[in-house]
């Protein structure tokens, strides 16, 4: 029971929380009814995605075993419990599965997808391993984790459905995109003195953290902005219209809490109190766009 708590910490689950938002907002702005989803590809990319993410999470805990010994202790010593080497062949074997679907959609006429779920594990893998290690080079780490789970698995998923991209998903895209790399930020500025004192240069490095959260409060207002515009039309009735006002009050109160960073008297303690908002920003954000989706197909 001890190993099983200590896998689950080390694949973040309450952030996870949110994954099967991740599979799903995909094919259901794609859909044209319910029947659609009915699919074992869909089945299948979602073991592809959690597979993918599960895989970037634990390598992540694995090579930054000495850094998340200082501030994050319970994934340090989720490791320890575990094993480097079990975790290692845990990771060995998440690849196989990766790259088994990977060579599945491809063979089943999804070259794109396979594409994409190629380069999703090479952020994965490149987000925290050496030498390329890509969450110590600046803007590089938000960037790649920007794409590999907040774009390319969103397009992966349109792409189960349909093979022809509406111009309207590409913009809901790119909001969505904007709105969790604010979020994302907050959680790189809340690491800002473990990282330097891990000598691990991030964005928050390069700009401070005033212009990180800066950044964060801006790119989730744009990015939510674009969400809700891209959504509205999808308003058909009353629920649709109840859902759209919960991820409104949603939206705001995220974007809104991040912005408050700036005007604190301590923006350094207060960051580290909003990091722990994260998995709160991620789920009240998502799981209504989910919903206004599946209701405009009923």
């Amino acid at each position: 029971m001890e190993r099983i708590k200590a896998f689950l910490e080390i694949s973040r689950w309450r952030i996870q929380l949110v994954s099967l938002a991740t599979i799903l907002i995909g094919p259901l702005y794609a859909a044209d009814n319910i029947s659609n989803l009915v699919n074992l590809d869909l089945l299948l990319f979602g073991i592809l995605f959690l597979s993918t993410i599960t895989f970037a999470c634990n390598i992540n805990c694995f090579f930054d075993r000495d850094v998340d010994i200082l501030k994050k202790k319970n994934l340090a010593r989720s490791v320890d419990i575990l094993g480097a080497s079990n975790v290692r062949t845990l990771m060995i074997f998440e690849t196989f599965v990766i790259f088994l679907l990977i060579v599945y959609f491809f063979l089943q006429g999804y070259p794109i997808i396979a594409l994409l779920a190629s380069i999703g594990w090479f952020f994965g893998f490149g987000y925290s391993a050496y030498p390329i290690r890509l969450k110590g080079r600046g803007l590089l780490g938000p960037i790649s984790v920007n794409l590999g789970v907040y774009v390319l698995p969103i397009l992966a998923g349109y792409l189960v459905i349909d093979n022809n991209i509406s111009t309207g998903f590409l913009i809901f895209i790119a909001g969505y995109s904007l709105l969790n790399l604010g979020i994302n930020l907050v959680n790189v500025a809340e690491d800002y003195e473990v990282d330097k004192n891990s000598n691990i240069i991030t964005i928050a490095h390069k700009l401070g953290v005033g212009k990180t959260i800066g950044t964060a409060s801006l790119t989730a207002w744009v990015g939510g902005a674009v969400i809700l515009v891209t959504l509205f039309p999808l308003i058909n009735d009353f629920y649709t219209g109840a859902i759209f006002i919960i991820m409104l009050i949603a939206i705001l109160f995220t974007s809104i809490d991040i912005t408050l960073i700036l005007i604190s008297e301590n923006i350094h303690q207060n960051v580290q109190k909003k990091g722990k908002r994260l998995p709160i920003y991620f789920i009240s954000t998502r799981y209504p766009m989910v919903l206004m989706l599946l209701f405009s197909l009923l």
